[in-house]
């Protein structure tokens, strides 16, 4: 026996559960903050951050080029290992879109996603150092709204690498890239190369 239920209860079953992820997401960050407490009292080492840059879509041809900016914390729970918790807010490019003989006909509107995460850094975070490279894989809650679409609240991978700049003790200078993987809802996905660069003030002991 098959039960069918009305469109209405079906919409509200999908809402809440994007919602329910993200309050998975942000617990898991919560948690990640609790976790690393006792290591930041113990080494008295974290930073706080702020950053800029492109969000330039691999393979789409709906979307363009566009912007990004966000801030994000780092924990130092090892000599070699960090989390950081960030928030980002991503923008598309319009797109114009053309007829078959290459005539514009209109233009699609890019959207935007609001991404909140955690990512774990892997590299030599001990000491004081010139120069630090680094490599990053982590996981995030997207929100994406865009013209004519239902907003969607979906899952995200994202793996990079980067290297931080050291001027002063307490002070460094950040440049990164990181492929960030959206998944869509009905299957499928979009993939995003984000280059940014950004400031990081580093509290406690170096």
């Amino acid at each position: 026996m098959h039960i069918r239920f009305p469109g209405y209860v079906r919409q509200v079953t999908s809402l809440l559960k994007g919602r329910v992820m993200k309050k998975i997401m942000c617990l898991g960050v919560v948690l990640l903050f609790l976790a690393g407490a006792s290591s930041v009292c113990a080494a008295g080492k974290f930073s706080i951050g702020a950053f800029a840059g492109l969000n330039m879509p691999l393979l789409q041809e709906d979307v363009g080029n566009g912007t990004l900016f966000g801030a994000k914390g780092r924990i130092v729970l090892l000599p070699f290992m960090g989390v950081e918790p960030n928030l980002v807010f991503s923008k598309y490019g319009d797109k114009d879109i053309e007829d078959d003989d290459g005539n514009l006909v209109g233009t699609r509107k890019g959207g935007d996603i609001t991404s909140f995460g955690v990512d774990a850094v892997l590299g030599n975070f001990s000491g004081f150092s010139p120069a630090r490279f680094y490599g990053l894989i982590g996981v995030n809650s997207n929100s994406s709204k865009r013209e004519g679409l239902p907003d969607q609240t979906r899952l995200g991978l994202a793996l990079g690498a980067g290297i931080e700049f050291m001027p002063a003790d307490m002070f460094g200078i950040e440049v990164r890239a990181r492929v960030h993987g959206i998944s869509l809802e009905g299957g499928g996905g979009r993939n995003n190369l984000e280059l940014t660069g950004g400031l990081n003030y580093y509290f406690g002991p170096m």
